[in-house]
């Protein structure tokens, strides 16, 4: 199996586990079958572990930055989880039997906390997608709009965002690839 060292930290496996179970959980709600995850696996294990290198360098960067995260910033991710897993009750129960303490699931909360706002940071300057782009891309799938009945005022705001997600996209993998080429990456094969 395929190792990565990132600035000679061995990225574990439990983060290309962690990258690769996101993967599968993405490509499922995009219409592949488990079946076709499944046949993917190598491929989808090799970007996992991609994917985990570049938010070891991320976080690694974050840290060097030394961006401030606020107890309030803290606690509004707190309450997302709890939002996001059904109640306080939920969230203790999950704690629980993660064996993780709540003071240090806040200190990894606070991690990711800090990597959002770097990738704020590294997208800030993403350009907007102006109204001929959206009507171009509205133009260039119309067929496919039309045959779910949607005209372009349907569509508009949806494909404003689509756009803007995939400005926010070549931002970060622009950043990420700076990230790369300033870190030893090394990777091995372990038998």
């Amino acid at each position: 199996m395929k190792k990565a060292f990132v600035n000679g930290v061995e990225i574990s496996a439990e983060a290309v586990a962690f990258e690769l179970e996101r993967l599968a959980r993405f490509y499922v709600s995009h219409g592949f079958s488990q079946e076709e995850v499944k046949r993917a696996s190598g491929e989808l294990r090799d970007k996992a572990l991609e994917q985990a290198i570049g938010a070891k360098l991320l976080l690694d960067r974050a840290e060097q930055l030394d961006i401030e995260v606020s107890q309030k910033d803290v606690d509004e991710e707190v309450r997302k989880v709890v939002g996001q897993i059904g109640g306080e009750e939920n969230y203790r129960r999950a704690l629980e039997s993660q064996r993780i303490g709540e003071e240090a699931f806040r200190a990894e909360l606070a991690k990711g906390a800090k990597v959002n706002k770097l990738v704020e940071q590294a997208c800030a300057n993403a350009p907007e997608p102006c109204e001929d782009e959206i009507v171009a891309f509205y133009e260039s799938r119309r067929s496919a709009y039309a045959a779910e009945g949607k005209t372009l005022v349907d569509a508009h705001d949806a494909i404003r965002d689509l756009l803007r997600h995939q400005a926010r996209g070549r931002a970060m993998d622009k950043f990420v690839e700076e990230l790369r080429a300033a870190a030893k990456i090394e990777y091995t094969e372990d038998r």
